[in-house]
């Protein structure tokens, strides 16, 4: 993996806060005497975060969440959240030890598994630990499989997007149509990209192109919408510790991770940590090479958008 230097994200992080009062979260069934964890950390537990969303919001989702950690561990005073600037300071944050921790995406992680970061636990929501991409079309057409929508417009969610962009094509691609990359147009179909999942569907429920990708979360209880194709599992984020973390501090940290209560979750995405399980993500790195995927590819999308974002508001 190509390396950049690393951007100072963490001296420039801002500190999670408390999401509530979590004083009874410390009572757990996790024996609490003599934990490696605090030594590990040396009093402290930075957490990298990606940027994925503001940094406001993510110290509130996550507030819960190092607070139940911070109680848990003998020596361990606090569990502070470290947002950074780009997807290569993310990595390079807990590659190189600037945190402890860090929350990657499915993609992200399967970048970064050469750097010999560990795995801890997965994210969980509404009830699993991965989703999917349909791709559908109204009931009127006459697209009844995946392999009609050669010659079609199909609208999308953005080129970066897992399940609105990225595992779409490659599902399209799998099954025999030339799909493109990061870097290259589709030559068997046409995108229309909507930038949201919603607007996605609602393109094509109103007529505008003849297939819409989305992820499931999205798919309307509806006759006149109809499933043609669906993606392989898209697993959730990935919480990882640093490499050379002992095999004792890992497994107390994942115990401790996975035991996360309800209550310290009321504000976050995620509804539950589950066991890491690296079946997973096998299709994530396949995905991931198909559309030329890397950690400055990512970066480049993040800083692009950004300047779109700028140029808005000066207009």
């Amino acid at each position: 993996m190509k390396r950049r230097t690393y951007l100072g994200a963490v001296a420039g992080g801002l500190a999670a806060t408390s999401a509530g009062c979590l004083d009874d979260f410390g009572d757990s069934d996790i024996d609490d005497a003599e934990h490696p964890v605090g030594a590990w950390a040396d009093g402290s537990i930075e957490f990298g975060l990606p940027p994925f969303q503001d940094a406001e919001e993510l110290r509130t989702q996550y507030g819960g969440t190092f607070e139940w950690l911070a109680d848990g561990f003998d020596g361990v005073d606090s569990v502070e959240g470290t947002p950074t600037t780009d997807y290569n300071s993310v990595v390079e944050s807990v590659v190189y030890g600037h945190t402890e921790l860090a929350n990657l995406s499915p993609i992200i992680f399967v970048l970064a598994q050469e750097d010999g970061i560990n795995p801890l636990g997965i994210n969980w929501s509404h009830g699993s630990d991965s989703y999917h991409t349909y791709i559908a079309t109204r009931a009127e057409t006459d697209i009844d499989s995946i392999h009609d929508l050669e010659g079609k417009t199909i609208a999308m969610v953005d080129p970066m997007s897992a399940s609105g962009g990225m595992f779409p094509r490659y599902t399209l691609s799998e099954a025999g149509l030339h799909a493109g990359d990061l870097e290259t147009e589709p030559e068997d179909f046409d995108i229309e990209w909507s930038f949201g999942h919603d607007a996605a569907l609602t393109a094509l429920e109103n007529g505008h192109v003849d297939a819409a990708a989305y992820g499931d979360f999205q798919h309307p209880e509806s006759d006149e919408i109809v499933k043609i194709a669906e993606s392989d599992p898209i697993p959730f984020d990935v919480v990882v510790a640093k490499p050379e973390t002992p095999e004792d501090v890992r497994d107390e940290l994942a115990a401790r991770l996975v035991a996360t209560p309800e209550e310290a979750l009321e504000d976050h995405r995620v509804d539950e940590y589950g066991e890491f399980d690296p079946d997973l993500y096998d299709g994530v790195r396949d995905v991931a090479e198909e559309m030329g995927v890397d950690i400055e590819t990512l970066d480049a999308a993040e800083t692009e958008e950004g300047d779109e974002d700028e140029d808005e508001d000066e207009s």
